[in-house]
């Protein structure tokens, strides 16, 4: 049996599916008490209450801890309280429970954005930028350091149906409010969660010693993706551009005196810099091979993102 953290969730589903398809007994590990997946045996339980993991732990093989407080911006002890504390606690409740097969989400944040055309590796020096790039690296390390049996998975930027980027990236587009910063050629690289899940259920199959893997789908430029998104989505294509710099210090104004930023340094740093992840590893290592490129991930997302207006 397979428990999966953060089930409920955006990519947490993409496992559930990814594991059920694959002929594997999967509990999901939910703080919603609504929730319902069929063929999926639920277990109530929130990763930062100890006491309530007990019972949804007995008689598990391996957990796919997905469960995290992921945003660009936020109060830096929710990030730790959820990733960091968190993961403490999945970590000891596997331990008391003799459970010693982790598979973990991590991010490819915990690189930072070193604005490079060379094709990051996962040795990269780690330069986290933000409360969340910096909680999921302390996650990895507090894993490291039980004597499990742990595969680290570092996704980069994931788009697809259901990513709340998708949904901010195809309305801004629908408004003809898509903006480069820069000049939109620079290169970054995206994942769709379909196979983020299967990475993470490979690295379960196929990692025998316990290593850490990124995970890509495909490498693009900004006006790449723009582009396609406006020709998917039937609007003119972005014209309009930000100077780095003036989009940069929009951003930290934004973070110091507003709740909630239109605009952080994160996003301008994403969306304005180079970063090329490598997945060479994976592939190697897992026999890792994506199933999305950037056509149908866009038209995964113009789909998804026209079936909420229905």
């Amino acid at each position: 049996m397979i428990l999966v953290t953060g089930a409920s969730g955006f990519i947490g589903k993409y496992i559930l599916n990814e594991l059920l398809e694959n002929g594997y007994e999967v509990r999901a590990l939910t703080r919603r008490k609504d929730f319902k997946y069929e063929d999926v045996e639920i277990a109530i339980g929130d990763i930062t209450k100890p006491a309530s993991l007990e019972k949804a732990f007995d008689g598990i093989d391996a957990i796919f801890h997905n469960a995290a407080f992921a945003s660009d911006y936020g109060k830096k002890k929710e990030f730790f309280k959820h990733n960091v504390e968190g993961t403490k606690n999945v970590a000891e409740m596997a331990r008391k429970k003799g459970i010693n097969r982790i598979i973990y989400t991590s991010s490819a944040g915990v690189y930072g954005h070193p604005n490079v055309k060379e094709e990051i590796n996962e040795d990269y020096p780690k330069k986290p930028m933000n409360a969340y790039q910096k909680s999921k690296l302390m996650g990895e390390e507090m894993l490291k350091q039980y004597d499990f049996h742990l595969s680290i998975v570092r996704p980069p930027l994931v788009l697809g149906a259901g990513a709340k980027a998708t949904k901010i990236l195809l309305g801004r587009a629908e408004k003809g409010n898509l903006v480069y910063i820069g000049n939109g050629e620079n290169f970054i690289s995206i994942v769709h969660p379909k196979d983020v899940a299967k990475c993470l259920r490979l690295a379960f199959e196929k990692d025998e010693k316990g290593d850490v893997f990124n995970v890509v789908s495909f490498h693009c430029k900004i006006k790449e993706l723009y582009e396609k998104i406006a020709d998917e989505m039937g609007v003119d294509k972005p014209k309009k551009h930000v100077p780095y710099f003036m989009a940069y210090l929009i951003a930290t104004f934004s973070e110091i005196f507003s709740k909630e930023p239109s605009l952080t340094r994160f996003r301008v740093k994403s969306f304005g810099t180079n970063r090329i992840i490598s997945w060479e590893k994976a592939r190697k290592k897992l026999g890792y091979k994506p199933d999305y490129d950037l056509k149908k991930t866009v038209k995964d997302m113009v789909e998804w993102y026209k079936s909420l207006k229905k």
